[in-house]
């Protein structure tokens, strides 16, 4: 969150019901303020959908969450179920030399790796400005920047390390002296200790989460309501939900420089296909665990693979039937927005063939496009946070908050809410 609220006022007009709105909206009631809440389209919850078919259900974007202590009672006041992973489908695994490998490192790769963990860097990096993948092989060595950060970065950002600013994407990885060592630094962490989280999914899906705030908060929302300008907001408290091009549309009179930041900020393309094999139709037995990354030197235009039906129970309507989430596009492959539903199921079937031994065709595709789906914490990034941490978010009653002001995932979301 960027900015900060006038405690002495109970009134917040919030601009946008994606997830983000939804959360700061019903967190800010539970609080007692009075909220209203303005959405442009005809739903909330934004990326966050759910669907249900007769194959199962489908997730359009996010699928699951890292659970804590925190997170689980906030789930439970809202009456979620979750469901965690299957016991014996734990594993996750990294492409590698046309292998699922749940470690792709070799022997003498690992070594090396714990080299660079224990030694002073030989060439210091620079804390601000560095790239991950700087970071990477300055800490870890070019072994595990490849295999290991690029596939999760991939995952998680549909980008690559080099295009992440450590600083912003990744704060607790960096030492305070840039000539010590990654081991060093860690051991001298001096944190509180934190709950574990282990990786969860409602039980009904994604929408769940929006459907039980949506109804918490539904004498508040406003659908089809547009704001152009911040003129039309009469509120001592405003906060802005909306992604960084619609932000800058509206703090252009209050604030240019940030505005023109916010334009420079870069989002990830990504094609989401969620699709159901018969379970005739695989060499072997279908993949168990949780899913795998592909890194891009192993020839496959997937990003990753989310074995759906086998970390989590109550995915598919009937067990004869394997779901699975395949993940295209990113920054390394923008193009893949353009290609028509036959190319894209083409794609899956051949790779997921090569991947894991499908046979036949695909029984069901549902896919869904996304031109901005994930923000890219990149240097640029960081310079639109600062200019409106010190220009428009520096009054109090002007509030920014969203997948880009602080952390990119749901669980980072809720919980700047629970501290803050």
């Amino acid at each position: 969150m960027i900015g900060s609220l006038d405690l002495n006022q109970k009134e917040v007009v919030i601009v946008g019901a994606g997830i983000s709105g939804l959360l700061i909206g019903y967190h800010l009631k539970k609080l007692g303020f009075k909220i209203t809440i303005h959405e442009a389209s005809g739903r909330t919850g934004g990326l966050i959908e759910t669907t249900v078919t007769p194959y199962g259900l489908v997730e359009k974007a996010a699928h699951s969450l890292l659970v804590g202590e925190e997170l689980k009672r906030f789930l439970t006041e809202l009456n979620i179920e979750l469901l965690p992973v299957n016991e014996d489908s734990k594993a996750r695994f990294i492409l590698r030399g046309k292998k699922m490998r749940r470690m792709p490192l070799s022997f003498f790769e690992i070594i090396q790796t714990l080299i660079h963990f224990f030694s002073k860097p030989s060439n210091p990096i620079d804390l601000n400005s560095a790239s991950l993948q700087e970071w990477g092989k300055t800490y870890l060595g070019a072994a595990p920047t490849e295999y290991l950060l690029g596939p999760f970065v991939s995952g998680v950002f549909a980008c690559t390390p080099a295009e992440l600013n450590t600083a912003i994407s990744f704060p607790k990885l960096l030492p305070n002296d840039p000539k010590q060592s990654l081991f060093r630094f860690l051991r001298s962490k001096k944190s509180a200790k934190k709950s574990r989280t282990q990786m969860m999914v409602p039980r009904d899906g994604m929408q769940s989460l929006v459907t039980s705030l949506s109804e918490a908060l539904k004498d508040d929302i406003i659908l089809h309501s547009s704001i152009q300008s911040l003129s039309e907001l009469k509120s001592p408290n405003i906060i802005l939900t909306t992604p960084t091009q619609s932000l800058a549309s509206l703090i252009e009179s209050a604030d240019p420089v940030s505005a023109n930041l916010l334009r420079a900020v870069s989002y990830s393309p990504l094609v989401t296909v969620t699709v159901h094999y018969h379970r005739s139709h695989f060499r072997k037995a279908p993949p168990s665990g949780v899913g795998v990354l592909i890194p891009r030197n192993e020839g496959f235009r997937i990003l990753g693979v989310l074995f759906n039906s086998s970390a989590f129970n109550n995915r598919v309507q009937s067990k004869d039937y394997v779901s699975m989430t395949v993940m295209l596009g990113g920054t390394t492959d923008p193009e893949a927005l353009q290609l028509t539903d036959s190319a894209v199921q083409a794609i899956i079937n051949d790779e997921l063939e090569r991947l894991i031994g499908t046979t036949q065709n695909l029984t069901h595709l549902c896919r869904t496009n996304w031109s901005h789906a994930i923000p890219i914490y990149s240097l640029a990034l960081a310079q639109a946070q600062k200019s409106l941490k010190e220009g428009f978010c520096s009054k109090p009653g002007l509030v920014v908050f969203n997948n880009y002001s602080k952390d990119v995932s749901i669980r980072g979301m809720i919980e700047t809410l629970i501290k803050d």
